[in-house]
C-alpha cells in the first residue's frame, strides 16, 4: 500500500503500461475503423485521450477501459497484456506515489 497506509485513488482496477505492442493495437483499430474519431465514437473515449496514449502521455490504461475498447472494436485481446495494481506501478516507476506529492504539497501548506 501506498504512503500511510491508504489506498490509491485509482485502487479497485488493474492496469497495464502503454508499451509498442499497445500502440499498435490503437493503431490497428483505427486501420480497422477508418479514422481516430471512428474509434473515439465506436470506443466512448475522447480523442484527446486516444491521442495521449499514442504518443506516451499517459502511463498505463486500465483494464476496464482496454476491455470495452476491444470489446467495442473487436480488436485485440485482453489475456495478451500483462495487468499490474496501482501499488505495482508505483515500484516499478510508472506511477509516481500519489501520497509522496499530497504530503509535499501539505508541508509547503497547501
Amino acid at each position: 500500500m501506498a504512503a500511510n497506509n491508504y489506498p490509491h485513488p485509482s485502487d479497485g482496477d488493474l492496469y497495464t503500461p502503454l508499451t509498442p505492442q499497445l500502440v499498435d493495437l490503437f493503431w490497428h483499430m483505427r486501420d480497422v475503423h477508418g479514422t481516430w474519431r471512428d474509434v473515439s465514437a465506436i470506443t466512448h473515449t475522447r480523442l484527446k485521450v486516444l491521442r495521449d496514449m499514442r504518443d506516451g502521455s499517459r502511463k498505463a490504461i486500465s483494464l476496464t477501459k482496454l476491455d470495452e475498447m476491444i470489446t467495442a472494436t473487436e480488436c485485440g485481446d485482453l489475456r495478451d497484456f500483462v495487468w499490474f495494481t496501482p501499488e505495482d506501478l508505483i515500484r516499478l516507476g510508472i506511477w509516481d506515489d500519489f501520497y509522496a506529492g499530497l504530503e509535499e504539497y501539505k508541508k509547503r501548506g497547501g
